[in-house]
């Protein structure tokens, strides 16, 4: 019957993954992100935020390790939309990705919460998503991404996004299609 009450809510949330939470509750994770200057790792929490007028409103908080921390010093404050596909795995931990940014594979330490997830696995769902990465800390050095999606964003029954959404991720597009000095390959 739990398994049931799960699968029900999953297929009512677009949040699949962090809705298994309650509402505020933040939830502590490890990470390995793939990212425009390379692989880094570290502690993370996620957050769902039921937010009046989104669909989505939750955050990604990542700490960065020793050995991730020069290189994640790099990564600056960004906002822009793109879309966003995450994935319940069988061992409880899951994936989100970002195609024009990077893509994050999280595992939470909670076992609870790795239980709820791998009843999930393997779901996916993919999602119209503004994005903002914050600078929260200097020591230890920790960024926040913000993942919203509106409610006017998606429309879920035509699966169809809206116009304002698409010029917005074009104009994203343009800019992050590529981290090549020299633009697209040809």
């Amino acid at each position: 019957m739990r398994r049931l009450l799960i699968v029900l809510f999953l297929l009512c949330s677009p949040a699949f993954l962090l809705a298994v939470d309650a509402p505020g509750e933040v939830q502590p994770c490890f990470f390995v992100a793939h990212t425009p200057i390379g692989t880094l790792t570290g502690n993370c929490t996620t957050q769902n935020i039921p937010t009046p007028g989104f669909r989505e409103y939750w955050k990604l908080t990542l700490t960065f390790d020793q050995q991730s921390a020069g290189e994640a010093a790099r990564l600056r404050p960004d906002h822009f939309y793109d879309m966003f596909r995450s994935q319940s795995l069988e061992d409880g931990s899951s994936t989100v990705i970002l195609p024009l940014w990077g893509d994050f594979l999280i595992k939470p330490s909670d076992s609870e919460y790795i239980v709820e997830i791998q009843a999930t696995a393997p779901i996916y769902e993919t999602r119209p998503h503004e994005i903002t990465i914050s600078q929260i800390s200097n020591a230890p050095l920790t960024l926040e991404f913000l993942f919203k999606e509106h409610s006017g964003d998606f429309d879920p029954v035509r699966r169809s996004l809206s116009f304002g959404w698409i010029l917005k991720y074009l104009e994203s597009f343009r800019r992050l299609g590529t981290n090549r000095p020299d633009g697209f390959s040809k």
